[in-house]
């Protein structure tokens, strides 16, 4: 009878423990997953929108080839 009354403490035990830790750190730990993909995805499309908006933009000018230009010289104390 006294191990009846035994089993059936530890079944309940391992039942609470079941339910109340382990189901919602498994819950838990699936919607970080889901945030964590969800962000991964929207920070994907921000780098392809600014991709696209760098490729679309107008060329840079380049500096004349003629222009005049300054030599500096390097001065130790």
């Amino acid at each position: 009878m006294l191990k009846l009354i035994l089993y059936g403490f530890v079944v309940y035990f391992l039942y609470k423990v079941i339910f109340e830790v382990v189901v919602p750190v498994s819950k838990g730990v699936k919607k970080v997953r889901q945030n964590m993909e969800q962000m991964q995805r929207q920070q994907a499309e921000a780098f392809k929108k600014a991709e696209a908006n760098t490729t679309t933009a107008a060329p840079k000018k380049e500096a004349p080839l003629n222009a005049e230009y300054i030599d500096f010289e390097e001065v130790k104390k």
